[in-house]
Formats: C-alpha cells, sequence, structure tokens
C-alpha cells in the first residue's frame, strides 16, 4: 500500500471514529444528568479498573493491548472531563456544624459544583427537599463524636435517598459521609454484590427484632452495619437502621422488604451504596 492510500485510510477511519465520538458524548450527557439527579459522583476509579482490564482482552495482538489500554484511560479522561462540565451547575448542600467538614468532602466528591453551606444539618437536608440544592453531603458518623443521630433521624422521617457513602479523612478524623438527593438511584451495583440502606422498627413483643434479623439472614444478605435510635414521638420505641450487603439475585431486594414488611410496622430502602472510598482532605 502507497503512502498515500495508507493515509486516506486513516482519514476515512477518523471520520467514522468522529461520529462515533460524538454518539458516544451524547450518551455520556445522559450519565451525567443521571449522576447530577442522584448525587453521585463521577469518578469511579474501581469500575474503571474492572473496564480496562475486561476490554483490553479483545485486542488479539500482544504487542498492542496497552496502547489501547491508554487509549481507553484517555477516552475515560476525557468523558470525566465532559461530565464535569455539565454538572458544574450542581448545587451541593453541606453544613458548618462543629466537628463536620462537610465543605471538604463536598469539594472532593464535586470539585466543580456550587456548594452552600449551612448552619445545621435540617437546613441543608431542607434545601435539597425544597429543590435549591440538587444534593447534600452530610455526616452519618465520625472518629470524634460516633454517630451524627439528627442525620439519621431525618433519613428515617424525610424523603431523601442515599444514594453513596464515603470515607473522608480530615486533620486526623475520619467521617462517613451521605450523599443524599431527591431521586433514587436504580440503577444498581456494579459487581458480584450489592449494598443497600434499610430502617425498620419492630413490633413491641419479645423477639421482635430477632424476627426481622431472622428475615435478613434468609435472604443471605449481612447485616453489616445494625443501629438503634430512639422515636422522638413514641418513648422508649426505637427505629433501626441497617447497612446489607449481598449477592445480586433478581428482585431479591424487593422480596426481603415485603417479608420484613410483614412482620414490621415500617420497613424501607432508604439508599444504595457501593463499598466505601475514601476520599482525603
Amino acid at each position: 500500500m502507497e503512502l498515500k492510500d495508507a493515509r486516506e485510510k486513516i482519514s476515512a477511519i477518523d471520520e467514522e471514529m468522529a461520529k462515533l465520538f460524538e454518539e458516544r458524548m451524547e450518551v455520556v450527557r445522559e450519565v451525567a444528568a443521571y449522576k447530577s439527579a442522584r448525587g453521585l459522583p463521577i469518578e469511579d476509579k474501581e469500575r474503571e479498573a474492572s473496564l480496562l482490564e475486561s476490554k483490553t482482552k479483545v485486542i488479539k495482538d500482544d504487542s498492542m493491548r496497552p496502547f489501547y489500554a491508554n487509549f481507553l484511560q484517555n477516552t475515560m479522561d476525557v468523558s470525566k472531563k465532559w461530565q464535569r462540565r455539565l454538572i458544574r451547575g450542581v448545587n451541593v448542600a453541606c453544613a458548618d456544624e462543629k466537628f463536620s467538614d462537610g465543605e471538604a468532602a463536598s469539594r472532593s466528591l464535586f470539585p466543580e459544583s456550587n456548594i452552600t453551606i449551612y448552619e445545621s444539618f435540617e437546613e441543608a437536608y431542607k434545601a435539597v427537599q425544597d429543590g435549591d440544592a440538587e444534593v447534600a453531603v452530610l455526616p452519618l458518623e465520625n472518629s470524634d463524636r460516633g454517630d451524627v443521630g439528627k442525620v439519621y433521624d431525618m433519613i428515617f422521617s424525610g424523603n431523601l435517598y442515599v444514594n453513596s457513602i464515603k470515607v473522608f479523612e480530615s486533620n486526623g478524623r475520619t467521617t462517613r459521609y451521605a450523599v443524599l438527593s431527591r431521586v433514587k438511584n436504580e440503577q444498581g451495583i456494579d459487581g458480584d454484590t450489592e449494598g443497600f440502606l434499610i430502617m425498620f422498627t419492630v413490633k413491641d413483643e419479645v423477639g421482635g427484632l430477632a424476627k426481622a434479623i431472622n428475615v435478613i439472614s434468609a435472604y443471605s444478605y449481612n447485616m453489616r452495619v445494625l443501629r438503634s435510635r430512639p422515636m422522638k414521638d413514641l418513648p422508649w420505641h426505637y427505629y433501626f437502621y441497617a447497612e446489607l450487603v449481598g449477592v445480586i439475585k433478581d428482585g431479591s431486594e424487593e422480596r426481603l422488604i415485603r417479608a420484613l414488611q410483614a412482620i414490621c410496622p415500617v420497613a424501607k430502602v432508604v439508599g444504595h451504596f457501593n463499598d466505601d472510598d475514601e476520599i482525603h482532605g
């Protein structure tokens, strides 16, 4: 093949790639809109590593494989930059309460967003409920103060969904933050396992909590966290918060909740999560 012919062939391929690039970026626009509505972070390094490992296997020429890996990584980097530009207008609410690094955590999770700092967790939560912000970044627990009870209470009584949980380290303090939005993440969790958050109450009877735990166990979910909180309007009554992790099965989450609702006055899913990712201040 003559050099001129080779260049013409490359130009034709580049034209096709340009069309595919535009098509891909339009799909990325939809991904950005989905993440924006649900308060999901743009970057997922674990997923990127998994994609690189699986996608490079299609290249038959061993000498080309590392170059294709670089091509894919550059493509994903461009995609993330495009998403950041599209999501730049996202409004994030956090709070400047004592022992909370909400602003620093928010800037690490949503670096190009509009961040509003409220005086209280309640005000930040309400900002999302009222539509003044798309996302609230609020602490669930930290190494100095333990559980942040008022945030759990708002999740139990409110209508926002937890769409991810992130671990933030700053100034020698470690805090687990919930990212909440008005829209539930229904996309599911990649990989072999899924994690979701439930809240429930139990009947005031002998073995009430044990029955609920037995149901969770029967559906083969590992309850990695279980906490109780007093109910403000019912003295000496409690609600429970649990983080469940298990193997993905079609409809298993819905079947578990229906089974819990048969024995619990209240049982609901309040969010989903991947394994905690660490972000640093």
